[in-house]
């Protein structure tokens, strides 16, 4: 059964990797892809528009060149685009999905995440195959083409390997995955802490070590070739290449200020970005809080358990009360919370949960699905998209408006657990 599922989702996979997706971002993608490969990968940031930090660079630069070594320039530069650049360009996401689902498969199947009683190989396949065959997962990496699975591989790697007190190579994958995308960021507090109180300062210098040291690794190309400060330069502006309060992410924000200026002041002078961060890091510190002493004590039966549930409680915190969240930037939160779904009601609908508001806010916000549905469910609101430059559709208002809800009481509701002495 779990080889047939399997072999069923690589298949269809692989059409939906042949789709033109979210179109917009896989053609980036391509340009940055093929422009790395042309000009050198240390002058990407020069000659490219890439805003993504270069760890991701570094598999599109393999891309490009496998395709230019397939399909050579023509007399006049240009590179014809095709199909199989669109499934190359796809195929990373599906090669770390596969991760992430490895991952689950055997923290569930050893780790007995989903409780006592379902610690064997067939509850790992299980987690396996949930995620897999997730429709989120399904239209956001399979059909959009979107490269969250990468990041989000190395922060479920992560998050066992701080459970597993390994130190130096949490902070190291957690670098990476940073490197790809910032959003595995939001962690590096949570290693620090957990590697702290498990093991003191040592443990902390192990995780800061690991870290630093892969941050070295991934721009010593640049560095070599005497272009670190220009790369590190537009690494640090790009954090803020679309500056809004919510860039169509289903959050706090969607609410308050959807597509304004997030270093705009809204009240008192304070802007969305303080607000924002100052509600993150304060739920943060609150959660870091209650958790210490369960931390500290690395005996603890229910640790592992309760570092994904706690690593899942800051995923959703982030995505509700940052700024700047687009329509796929809750993805990480899926896999940390389907590694616990099992153990209890709570958990198993928070990670349901979790799958509809994804794929609701991706859905939602994509390019042409809400404008081809039949009748009044594609009628236009007369309300502006600012980034599509057309009209809302009825369906997307108030589809939005319930998912944020949705969205607010996933946040809530992960944060209570991880705050409770058990899950």
């Amino acid at each position: 059964m779990f080889w047939t599922a399997l072999g069923a989702n690589l298949l269809l996979r692989i059409w939906l990797a042949s789709l033109p997706g979210y179109t917009a971002d896989v053609q980036a993608y391509k340009r940055w892809a093929l422009g790395s490969a042309l000009g050198g990968l240390p002058a990407a940031y020069e000659t490219v528009d890439v805003d993504y930090p270069p760890a991701y660079l570094y598999v599109l630069h393999g891309i490009g060149t496998l395709y230019l070594w397939i399909e050579a320039p023509g007399v006049d530069g240009e590179v014809r685009d095709s199909t199989l650049l669109t499934l190359l360009i796809k195929l990373p996401t599906l090669f770390f999905d596969l991760v992430v689902a490895g991952l689950l498969l055997s923290l569930v199947g050893r780790w007995r995440l989903w409780g006592s009683g379902r610690d064997d190989p067939g509850w790992g396949r299980w987690a396996a195959v949930l995620y897999l065959w997730n429709p989120a997962v399904l239209w956001s990496s399979g059909y959009w083409g979107q490269p969250d699975a990468v990041h989000t591989a190395a922060v479920v790697a992560a998050v066992a390997l701080l459970v597993r007190l390994r130190w130096f190579a949490a902070g190291a994958v957690l670098a990476t995955g940073a490197l790809v995308k910032p959003l595995a960021a939001p962690f590096v507090p949570l290693a620090a802490v957990a590697s702290g109180l498990a093991d003191g300062w040592r443990g902390m210098l192990r995780c800061a070590a690991g870290g630093l040291g892969a941050t070295a690794l991934v721009f010593l190309p640049f560095a070599a070739a005497d272009r670190l400060f220009p790369t590190l330069g537009r690494v640090l502006l790009d954090i803020d290449a679309m500056p809004y309060a919510s860039v169509n992410g289903h959050s706090l924000w969607w609410i308050l200020a959807p597509w304004q200026d997030a270093g705009a002041p809204l009240v008192a002078g304070i802007t969305p970005t303080a607000l924002g961060l100052a509600l993150f890091l304060g739920g943060y510190a609150v959660l870091l809080q209650r958790s210490r002493v369960w931390l500290a004590g690395t005996g603890n039966p229910e640790r592992p358990a309760r570092m994904f549930i706690l690593a899942a409680a800051v995923a959703m915190w982030f995505f509700f009360v940052s700024t700047h969240m687009h329509e796929n930037h809750l993805f990480q939160a899926l896999p940390l919370l389907l590694a616990v779904a099992g153990r209890s009601r709570a958990l198993a609908w928070l990670a349901a949960g979790c799958s509809i508001a994804i794929l609701l806010n991706t859905t939602l916000h994509d390019p042409w699905l809400p404008y081809a549905l039949p009748g009044f469910l594609s009628a236009e609101s007369g309300v502006l998209d600012p980034h599509l430059h057309r009209p809302f559709t009825w369906l997307q208002r108030i589809g939005s408006l319930s998912n944020t809800l949705l969205v607010a009481s996933l946040a809530l509701g992960t944060f209570r657990l991880a705050m409770r002495k058990s899950e």
